[in-house]
């Protein structure tokens, strides 16, 4: 039976990231997506100068009313980027009406990156995403959303083996059943994410070589091409590598400059390796 999850998100209309970015990625995993999106925005917001941004919580209210006397059967719930901690009740109300037993949760909480929170990051946020972690089945934190979340100081050697298994022991603590920190150097020209799941002594580690520059929306097609994988019964481990190569895959032939990279990772050329790689690795399943 084909899955069906929920993909909390904004929308932001020029730049490849977000709703317009994990859609297709799921779509062409045979993923069903329903969007209940949080924010509209007329581009994301690095590099384009003043955006046009519609806050579309009371929107969000009133689709969960429709929703309500339709019988939505999901496998999956994803909350990405929200508005603020004001957009937090509404995210608990989808958590409650559709999480069922076999429901999975997947946060990933938008928070900072590079060491800052952005903007909109208030106390009431960070709080309102761990709340959610001790819900979740998998949270997909950047290396600055885990300090946030564990409370603790950005620090650049967290890198460091023991330091990444403390931090993801630390994720588990709060009450999920896995985490995923993304943004990993390896060293070396490599980068990539590490995983640790319940009752697992060490994590996996998946890298990739680095590729020069920096694109928006890599961490929403990250997030989409993993729960993509789960979505289709593989196991994490296999996961974590399908998501790290399909980066990969999607910026090895893109322009790293900033005029370009600022519109987002060219991954529609990349879908089809991401394709192949699900289909590959499903066959392997005993």
């Amino acid at each position: 039976m084909q899955k069906h999850i929920l993909l909390i998100e904004d929308i932001s209309c020029v730049g490849r990231c977000a709703l317009l970015a994990a859609l297709p990625v799921l779509n062409c995993a045979g993923i069903r997506v329903t969007p209940l999106p949080t924010v509209l925005l007329s581009s994301h917001t690095g590099g384009f100068g003043e955006v046009y941004r519609r806050d579309l919580t009371q929107d969000m209210s009133d689709m969960l009313d429709h929703w309500a006397g339709i019988p939505l059967q999901l496998d999956a719930i994803h909350v990405g980027y929200l508005a603020g901690s004001h957009q937090l009740p509404a995210v608990e109300r989808a958590v409650a009406a559709f999480k069922g037993s076999g429901t999975r949760l997947y946060v990933d909480p938008v928070m900072g990156d590079w060491g800052k929170r952005y903007s909109f990051c208030d106390e009431g946020l960070i709080a309102g995403f761990r709340a959610l972690c001790a819900q979740a089945d998998l949270v997909l934190p950047n290396r600055t959303e885990a300090a946030l979340l564990l409370n603790q100081p950005y620090s650049k050697g967290q890198d460091r083996p023991e330091a990444l298994l403390t931090q993801m022991q630390g994720l588990l603590r709060l009450g999920t059943k896995a985490a995923v920190i993304t943004g990993i150097s390896g060293g070396d020209g490599y980068i990539g994410a590490v995983a640790l799941q319940e009752g697992q002594a060490a994590p996996w580690v998946s890298l990739s070589p680095q590729v020069p520059g920096a694109w928006p929306g890599t961490g929403d097609l990250f997030a989409a091409a993993l729960e993509a994988a789960l979505l289709r019964s593989l196991s994490l481990e296999n996961a974590l590598g399908i998501a790290t190569g399909f980066i990969h895959q999607c910026l090895k032939e893109a322009d790293p400059a900033p005029r370009q990279s600022r519109f987002g990772a060219p991954f529609e050329q990349a879908l089809p390796w991401l394709i192949q790689a699900l289909a590959s690795q499903a066959q392997a399943i005993p």
